[in-house]
């Protein structure tokens, strides 16, 4: 019957996000042939139309889903709570109007950047797909503070500390001791911003029962008559947005 037919492409297309997101690490273009049975050149075509959309990116030799499908799977959450939130962004750039500020929360095993609001613009963005670095964003950092142990291990899978993250950190331990410390503090300012002439910060939001539910960030450029204590002002009102946020 004419009303059951399907549409082949994106039949296919939607079997390979399915592929892509219950892989670990990603897959290529030789496994997705395996697995499908399709040719290498339907598969090279779909994949390259999905990364126009950001549904897939490609790393390397790598294909693994992109930040489109953590979008969509996030706009699934709960609107009254990212109103707030939004409302909290908004807030925070009126507070801290030299500064970056941005709402992020996560989604899977990555941390997104839900709304943003940059210095020089007077227009809040919305929903713009950037995915953060878990172990060099101030975001990051408090989403591997708080991420349970299947997506600290998926984590590991996407961004290997080895490749991401001995920028900033001596060791896999270091790490661990400073995400001790987010969770004791509350507070996320990491060692490596703390002499930087770029500085981030960040304050998490959990819920009543402890789960972590995004990170109200502020990321600024200091200049010598920026003091020790501007950073401090910036700490204390990013916990206050925090708290009014989750009150």
């Amino acid at each position: 019957m004419p009303g059951n037919d399907l549409i082949q492409s994106l039949a296919r297309g939607l079997d390979l996000l399915r592929l892509l997101a219950e892989s670990e690490g990603g897959l290529r273009i030789a496994d997705l042939v395996t697995a499908t049975g399709l040719k290498r050149p339907t598969v090279h075509n779909l994949l390259r139309t999905l990364a126009s959309r950001d549904f897939v990116v490609k790393d390397g030799a790598t294909h693994r889903v992109g930040p489109a499908v953590y979008m969509l799977v996030a706009d699934d959450a709960s609107s009254s709570f990212l109103a707030r939130a939004e409302e909290a962004t908004r807030l925070l750039a009126k507070r801290l109007p030299e500064a970056i500020v941005s709402f992020c929360e996560p989604v899977g095993s990555e941390v997104v950047v839900r709304f943003r609001q940059f210095p020089d613009r007077m227009l809040l963005e919305r929903n713009s797909g950037a995915v953060l670095a878990p172990h060099q964003t101030a975001s990051g950092l408090a989403f591997l503070a708080y991420a349970d142990p299947e997506t600290r291990h998926s984590v590991q899978l996407r961004h290997p500390f080895q490749v991401a993250g001995t920028a900033n950190w001596g060791s896999e331990e270091e790490l661990e001791t400073y995400l001790a410390e987010i969770r004791r503090t509350g507070v996320v300012f990491p060692p490596f911003a703390r002499a930087s002439k770029y500085r981030v910060a960040g304050c998490p939001c959990l819920n009543a029962t402890g789960k972590f539910l995004g990170v109200l960030g502020a990321a600024w450029h200091t200049t010598p008559q920026m003091t020790d204590a501007y950073t401090d002002e910036i700490l204390a009102v990013l916990v206050e947005a925090a708290r009014d946020l989750m009150a």
